[in-house]
């Protein structure tokens, strides 16, 4: 057999897996307190409230009251080092394997988060977070991708999208830990050292992925790992024997070109770019401008993390109803966000309007952000399916590290902007097709040519290929 039918042995989710899994859920936790930590960190501390009177940040210890730029900078350029780890880190993990570079990535992260909080100017400090970003963006393409490897494929949409709500949750663990800590450089500090610990832990509970090892002819370490998971899932572990893959001379390497060689995938990548390009730039807009929801620095940081919860939990169910489906639950939340942000420009002068709208517009662009990994994996066909997704995600990542600047607009703006872009995100999934019930293209002529089988229902298909999806929200 090989490593995929083995997985029918091993069992989809078992005990075992569940517990290894934890340790990556453990991991989404540390790495969300990283990518918003400028919320605190950078923050200019309201006085007026008691809380924040103690709270020291780089803008009271480097005189940055009267330069806002510079903490966005700092967050702009910690998302263009995650999207360059997201790239050499992946590729590096193909090469080397999931572990030695989730090991590699993992003590470097915690290392420069660490680092961080001993930087003498605000400049030392911006290359420190530069830093973590390549790190943690590495980290956590490897993260996501051996977890997944780990399990059952019928598990990787929904157990992906569980994974998410972590990330949510280190948003408001972070909101915790400073309250409770008022120094930015203790701050640092602390959750460095709990990224460490958190990721020494995983390394050494959780073993490397018997997929890669497979894939790159490692079949004895295979067979090893994927008996040890079956042993321990209480299954039957002599069953499993591995013989070597069937290889083929005639696979193709596809690029960006073949997607726009063809009208229909031309039309359908363009409009996932823009897809993509607006989730980020909004979800992280109203992430990183947490004071937009309270006067409360860590009352908004919490609420920003937890209205993601419910917004995952919701796309799970919805998602998978029959005449709901992905593109149509994709269309009411961008729509749903749309209206909330043109809604909140009438009503920025009534604090509870304010926070209410601010916070239903957060849960709508978090479950759409949700969406579109699934969605996207789902439309295109295997061979452009790597290609598709992989400029998409980087589109995102351009939106992300444009997204701390929008801060520096009004809040009545800032919502106009928001809606604008999610109202035109609506429109431009009208282009996209329907994927529930519908079996993943294999080849391009399924999609492009005259009679697509992309059509035919097949409520037995499979659960997605999520080795092409991208994992760094997840983060």
């Amino acid at each position: 057999m090989d490593a995929e039918t083995a997985f029918h042995f091993v069992g989809n989710f078992g005990r075992y897996q569940i517990f290894l899994t934890s340790f990556f859920f453990l991991a989404n936790v540390v790495s969300g307190m990283q990518m918003v930590l400028m919320v605190i960190v950078g923050a200019t501390p309201n006085t007026t409230i008691e809380s924040e009177m103690n709270l020291t940040t780089i803008v009271t210890d480097f005189n940055l009251y009267e330069e806002k730029w510079i903490t966005d900078l700092i967050q702009s350029l910690y998302m263009a080092g995650y999207l360059v780890g997201c790239f050499a880190f992946g590729q590096a993990s193909d090469i080397y394997g999931r572990k030695p570079i989730l090991m590699l990535t993992g003590i470097l992260t915690s290392i420069a988060a660490f680092c961080a909080g001993f930087a003498s100017s605000w400049q030392t400090f911006a290359v420190a977070r530069v830093f973590v970003g390549l790190f943690i963006g590495g980290c956590g393409v490897a993260l996501f991708v051996l977890m997944t490897e780990l399990l059952g494929k019928k598990m990787w949409a929904i157990i992906g999208m569980v994974y998410s709500c972590f990330f949510a949750m280190g948003i408001c663990l972070l909101s915790g830990i400073s309250y409770a800590l008022l120094n930015w450089r203790t701050i640092c500090m602390v959750t460095g050292g709990l990224t460490g610990v958190v990721l020494v832990l995983l390394c050494i509970f959780v073993p490397e992925s018997p997929r890669w090892l497979y894939s790159t002819g490692k079949f004895e370490k295979s067979e090893k790992i994927l008996r040890k998971l079956a042993r321990r899932n209480g299954k039957d572990q002599q069953v499993i024997h591995l013989s070597p893959p069937v290889h083929y001379s005639d696979i193709q390497t596809h690029t960006i070109v073949d997607l726009l060689r063809h009208k229909t995938l031309g039309i359908w990548l363009l409009a996932m770019v823009y897809i993509w390009f607006t989730n980020a730039f909004v979800y992280y807009g109203l992430t990183f401008d947490a004071s937009m929801l309270s006067n409360n620095l860590y009352i908004g940081l919490v609420l920003s993390g937890v209205i993601e919860i419910p917004a995952v939990l919701v796309c799970i169910y919805l998602m998978e109803v029959k005449w709901i489906g992905r593109k149509r639950l994709l269309m009411f939340f961008s729509l749903f966000c749309g209206i909330t942000c043109i809604v909140a420009i009438f009503l920025m002068h009534i604090a509870v309007a304010k926070l209410v709208l601010g916070l239903a517009a957060k849960l709508a662009i978090a479950a759409s952000f949700a969406m579109i990994y699934i969605y996207s994996a789902e439309i295109f066909p295997t061979p452009l399916r790597s290609v598709a997704i992989g400029t998409s995600s980087t589109f995102a990542r351009v939106g992300a590290i444009v997204s701390p600047f929008v801060s520096l607009l009004s809040a009545k703006y800032l919502f106009t902007v928001f809606g604008v872009l999610t109202l035109l995100s609506f429109l431009v999934t009208l282009k996209l097709p329907r994927t529930l019930g519908k079996p993943i293209p294999q080849t391009i002529e399924e999609v492009v040519g005259s009679n697509p089988t992309y059509a035919t229902v097949d409520e037995e298909n499979d659960s997605i290929n999520c080795y092409d999806v991208d994992p760094s929200h997840a983060a």
